[in-house]
């Protein structure tokens, strides 16, 4: 690894595991876990049709420290940037790092 390729802060998010009265999932309450530094290895963008609406559907992928707890269905905040969630991790266990493949959360 190179100094100086490490330099997006990601924060990130947990799920909060939290169900209601009715025992359904509250999937969008995370908690902050903890903030991270983090290389950005990929982003593309295009645009995605669904129900008769175009959406921008943006992927990105992010390498960090393998100490790092995080899993899919995780989100990642870029800090003064995108929100996405984790859709796979990819490890590298010759230099101990982890790519999280994310995917842009349309709000």
């Amino acid at each position: 690894m190179q100094a100086g390729k490490m330099k997006y802060k990601l924060v990130l998010l947990r799920p909060s595991g939290a169900v209601d009265d009715f025992g359904d999932d509250k999937s969008e309450e995370f908690t902050a876990v903890r903030t991270v530094n983090a290389e950005r290895v990929r982003i593309s963008g295009s645009r995605s049709m669904e129900v008769g609406e175009n959406l921008p559907d943006y992927r990105a992928e992010f390498r960090i420290r393998d100490a790092h707890p995080v899993r899919e269905n995780w989100r990642v905040q870029q800090l003064g940037g995108n929100l996405y969630t984790v859709t796979n991790i990819i490890p590298n266990l010759d230099r101990g790092m982890l790519t999280l493949v994310c995917d842009l959360v349309n709000r």
